[in-house]
């Protein structure tokens, strides 16, 4: 079966989220959010960055600190 998973750049990464590309390294340095190193920068698979926003949604119905 093939991998259908779309690839994203930080760019579009940071809008999905609606955070900073300087957040998205962070997680990325916590290893909370997955990435894929090249020589062009850094790669997300899709069905990664919507499970990291799913369980970050669902956190913010706990924390109000967290941004929707």
């Amino acid at each position: 079966m093939k991998n259908t998973s779309k690839m994203m750049g930080i760019g579009d990464v940071s809008e999905l989220l609606d955070v900073s590309r300087q957040y998205i390294n962070r997680l990325v340095k916590e290893g909370r959010l997955a990435c894929q190193q090249t020589s062009a920068g850094k790669i997300f698979l899709e069905s990664d960055v919507l499970a990291f926003k799913k369980d970050r949604e669902k956190r913010a119905k706990k924390d109000p600190r967290i941004k929707r």
